[in-house]
């Protein structure tokens, strides 16, 4: 099998493509491209943009759920040395447009049928070049190359910038232990607006593989068709489901990497039956996804650090640093550096247990959500705005099926109702994401606001666990 290290002498498809020319590279339903047809659809859309005016390191938002469209876009923006931002779209317009103020964005590209036709910036199109022509951008694997939004601590979203040498060396890491060979695929299972999706993609352009990407109606049969996948437990327990129902289905998925909330070892010992090795870790958007890694078991651990990242504990946080920190944030079209010297504070606290990394906690009061973080000060944010809200407190629950899901506390100027609650659920619908929203409302209890100092969440916390 060829390999290379993670600096690729020039575009990885067009490597790939010297090496394994007729070998598929890219499957969408029933369309397979082989490498050489990928490096060949690259450079035409690659050259559409440039005939839309798209210059080298310009910023291009992407505002769509996973397509094949999609990742022609992305490849196609590295091609021309531009720079790649994807945008949730089940955002809200509030949401989305305050992101594009942030980003200051040159152009914009959403589908044809997009909930959101009026957001700012310059339109692009994905269409054939009507003048074929060469692109002159050479491979520069150490600049910016993808920015994606994460929340920080404090609850502002964060634009982390990668380059293509942070990727490259992110999937490196991860596959010098978790096998991932030329004739295997991996199914696009993660949205490219996300960190977790980018590095599905940069994992399939330094192994040379298959990538597959699958419609969303088209997702349950892709992964029965495909070796590994990035799922969350929610997603691996329905496929299982999905077999058991119907046993004449085979599996051919070896490998899954599992993220997003607490694995349950049932779950990964009934896969583990159907022929699938489970992997779970430990990772963050400012180091290009996956930390630390190992195949899952009960000990409730994340397992070890892998090659290319460094991991350190002070004063029980987590630091990190290494060949796939991120190059810094984003902001008023500057680089920031991400931390003020080599190691970047997580705000995680955590231990070691038996040579294996075990986390505590976090050190904010951000929780996760069926495999999205929720930072409760932003969804509190939106709440004060409603004229009927004097306090709120966001919460997690324990969810069988999310892992955990958010409530609200609040304190209100009239009484907390059923018609009162049916008015915050449609404010907050067209205010914030669906997994943000608060499934339910209690309200604050007098002896907190009469305390005169700050509510503490540990004791609303315990509060509230008691109403449960």
């Amino acid at each position: 099998m060829a390999e290379v290290s993670h600096h690729f002498a020039t575009w990885p498809w067009q490597h790939w493509a010297s090496e394994r020319s007729s070998a598929t590279a890219l499957s969408f339903g029933e369309q397979h491209f082989s490498w050489a047809e990928v490096t060949a659809r690259v450079d035409e859309y690659a050259q559409c943009l440039l005939e839309q005016g798209v210059k080298r390191d310009q910023l291009i938002a992407v505002v769509a759920p996973n397509s094949i469209q999609v990742l022609w876009l992305l490849l196609a923006t590295l091609r021309v040395g531009a720079r790649y931002v994807g945008l949730n779209p089940r955002n809200t317009e509030v949401e989305l447009n305050a992101q594009l103020a942030q980003l200051q964005h040159d152009f914009i590209w959403y589908p044809a049928k997009s909930a959101h036709p009026l957001l700012s910036g310059q339109r692009l199109y994905l269409l054939p070049p009507q003048n074929p022509r060469l692109v002159p951008v050479t491979w520069q694997p150490i600049r910016p190359a993808t920015m994606t939004f994460t929340s920080g601590s404090s609850g502002t979203p964060k634009v982390a910038v990668h380059s293509a040498d942070n990727h490259l060396a992110s999937a490196a890491g991860l596959l010098a232990w978790m096998d991932f060979d030329q004739d295997d695929s991996w199914l696009l299972s993660l949205p490219l607006f996300h960190i977790s999706g980018l590095a599905i993609v940069w994992r399939w352009l330094y192994r040379g593989a298959r990538l597959v990407v699958a419609k969303p109606a088209d997702f349950d049969r892709a992964l029965t068709q495909v070796t590994h996948a990035s799922l969350v437990p929610t997603q691996l327990q329905r496929l299982l489901a999905y077999q058991q129902c119907d046993p004449s289905v085979p599996l051919v998925l070896k490998k899954v990497l599992l993220g997003g909330t607490v694995i349950p070892a049932s779950l990964t010992e009934q896969a583990e039956l159907s022929g699938i090795s489970c992997w779970c870790g430990y990772g963050m958007t400012e180091m290009g996804s996956t930390v630390t890694a190992k195949k899952a078991d009960a000990s409730g651990g994340v397992g070890a650090v892998l090659p290319n990242r460094e991991l350190m504990l002070k004063d029980g946080e987590i630091l990190v640093r290494g060949a796939t920190l991120c190059l810094g944030y984003y902001r008023n079209k500057t680089l920031f550096p991400a931390c003020e010297g080599e190691w970047f504070a997580t705000r995680d606290v955590g231990e070691w247990r038996d040579e294996e990394l075990h986390i505590i906690g976090r050190a904010d009061n951000m929780f996760i959500s069926g495999g999205e973080n929720i930072q409760p000060e932003e969804v509190e944010r939106v709440l004060l705005a409603h004229p009927d809200i004097r306090q709120a407190f966001v919460l997690p629950v324990e969810d069988s099926e999310f892992g955990q899901r958010p409530v609200a506390i609040v304190d209100t100027s009239s009484e907390l109702n059923d018609e009162l609650v049916n008015n915050l659920q449609a404010y907050m619908a067209a205010q914030v994401v669906t997994f943000k929203r608060p499934i339910c409302y209690y309200s604050l209890p007098e002896d907190f606001t009469k305390s005169g100092i700050k509510v503490s969440r540990k004791r609303l916390k315990d509060w509230l666990i008691s109403q449960l």
